[in-house]
């Protein structure tokens, strides 16, 4: 019985945890986990293929993800800070949701698989404006 309540204890702990560094979990945030966590094995698949996989590159990139979670919390908090709702944060999801869909992208092309031209031009389009060109 103690066991178990310990148990939920943590749980409960760590969704309280994720719900403050975080927000509200909508679609935008599983939408980047998701794509985060497909862009970790099929970079991670590519580097297999052609036998450049380390495990330093490995927790790199898995560093690199936690980062990304980590700017994503503090967006969150300065959502909070500054009484925005939830802009900040909502925008910095957008911003690396097309960052991961153009890694994927990316990395499929360098396997050579077919990637449609239009994808490639919108992803390319995209790229250009946050980069300031127009």
């Amino acid at each position: 019985m103690f066991k178990d309540l310990s148990i939920f204890s943590l749980f409960t702990i760590g969704l309280s945890a994720i719900g403050f560094l975080f927000g509200r979990i909508e679609y935008l945030f599983m939408i980047l986990i998701t794509l985060m966590g497909i862009e970790f094995v099929s970079k991670s698949l590519n580097e297999c293929v052609e036998d450049r996989f380390t495990i330093k590159r490995l927790f790199t990139r898995l560093a690199k993800k936690l980062v990304t979670l980590f700017l994503i919390s503090v967006a969150h908090l300065f959502d909070q800070m500054l009484q925005t709702g939830s802009s900040i944060r909502d925008f910095s999801i957008m911003f690396y949701i097309l960052y991961e869909a153009f890694q994927i992208v990316s990395t499929a092309h360098s396997l050579g698989i077919p990637v449609p031209q239009m994808l490639l031009d919108i992803l390319n389009t995209i790229k250009e404006k946050l980069r300031g060109k127009p």
